[in-house]
């Protein structure tokens, strides 16, 4: 299937700096690399999704399809006006508009109204949760390591809600965002107030057994609070790079919090759909009601593997319970890379099950319609006409 005239929403993407205007190809090689480790080898712009970046850069500038000619083109082309080459990038690739978390990258710091001024379209934003407490290499939760708390836990909690409230009435945050997989993993657990409060008290270093619980309680706290906002709940699945060992992130690991009660009624996604847990992000989903999942990250980063990851997901998941997105970071042509080679991903994959019989031709473009844009719309009351 052609979806390349249908639009796309970017449900799940993080800023590049304005002095992405001039790039290395270093640069974008890192950007391509989906490492958190720092500086990458430069045998990874043999990698697929390097290839083909180049490949479509080259077609997209009239250059040579090589990684100097592409990096030269594109800087020249963006010389002057990054806004206009992203707005080019975007309009090539049909993006709509981006979903953003902003908390990532902490420092330096991009905040919403500095990188909306780079776009041709105003993103929406997010709260990411973790920006509350001091960065991990701080020591602990509460500051300086080996030492107490220096506000109360009931201090601490009502600052945090409070936090959270400020960013839906004052910032105007269309969701909540946790990253607690790459801090203490998945395996949330229903936690009382009580054993927070004591955990609090007791938490003096990063790591130590006491973060967790604090942790696994805020995590109910905020799908609480994201209810009372009538927001989503937007939940980091999957992937952490080198940070947390994969099978502390395996999605299938939230299944005591979501059958605890205490998010019940609370519109979860599962960023990432839990690459490469896909299958079991899927299950999920037909699982539990209020439980959706995006298909960032595994896009673009599986590359010839995308399709294989879309069908993954589908075996069990709601088809209208999936949602589009990029992950994009550090340079425009990560969320135009992206919905490039979703849409033939996903294409290929809608042909397979039109192939198969398991769906039909119109059944296929209504399931192209609502990943890449139609339940972004509903799930996060977005505009449009859907």
């Amino acid at each position: 299937m052609d979806l390349t005239g249908i639009p796309a929403i970017d449900t799940h993407a993080h800023p590049f700096p304005a002095d992405a205007e001039q790039i290395s190809a270093e640069w974008l090689r890192d950007a391509l690399s989906v490492s958190l480790r720092g500086r990458t080898s430069p045998l990874n712009e043999t990698m697929l999704l390097g290839r083909v970046t180049i490949k479509e850069l080259a077609r997209l500038l009239g250059c040579e399809p090589t990684w100097a000619a592409a990096i030269a083109a594109r800087n020249a082309a963006a010389a002057g006006n990054l806004r206009a080459y992203t707005a080019r990038l975007f309009a090539d690739a049909g993006i709509e508009t981006l979903l953003l978390d902003h908390g990532f990258p902490a420092a330096p710091a991009i905040e919403l109204e500095s990188f909306a001024e780079l776009l041709p379209r105003r993103p929406y934003q997010g709260y990411r949760i973790e920006r509350f407490f001091p960065g991990p290499g701080s020591g602990s939760m509460h500051g300086p390591a080996d030492s107490p708390p220096t506000r109360s836990f009931d201090a601490m909690l009502e600052a945090f809600e409070a936090r959270l409230d400020e960013a839906v009435r004052r910032e105007g945050c269309i969701f909540f965002k946790t990253v607690m997989a790459y801090r203490t993993g998945l395996a949330i657990r229903p936690v009382s107030r009580a054993e927070a409060a004591e955990a609090w008290q007791a938490h003096r270093r990063t790591g130590d057994p006491h973060e967790k619980v604090v942790r696994d309680f805020l995590f109910a706290v905020t799908a609480r609070k994201a209810r009372e906002h009538g927001i989503p709940f937007q939940v980091h699945t999957g992937h952490t790079s080198h940070s947390n060992v994969w099978p502390n992130v395996n999605p299938i690991l939230l299944t005591p919090i979501l059958n605890s009660g205490q998010v019940d009624g609370t519109t979860i996604v599962l960023v990432h759909g839990g690459y490469p847990y896909c299958t079991e992000a899927g299950y999920l989903t037909s699982v539990y009601a209020d439980l959706y999942l995006d298909l960032s990250l595994m896009i673009p980063w599986s590359s010839i593997g995308i399709e294989s990851r879309i069908l993954q997901t589908l075996e069990a998941a709601p088809t209208a319970k999936i949602m589009y997105g990029s992950d994009g970071i550090m340079t425009p042509e990560l969320y135009w890379i992206s919905a490039l080679i979703a849409r033939r991903a996903l294409g290929a994959a809608l042909d397979r099950l039109i192939a198969t019989q398991f769906i039909t031709a119109s059944e296929a473009d209504e399931i192209a319609h609502a990943i890449l844009h139609r339940t972004a719309r509903r799930v996060y009351r977005l505009p449009g006409d859907g």
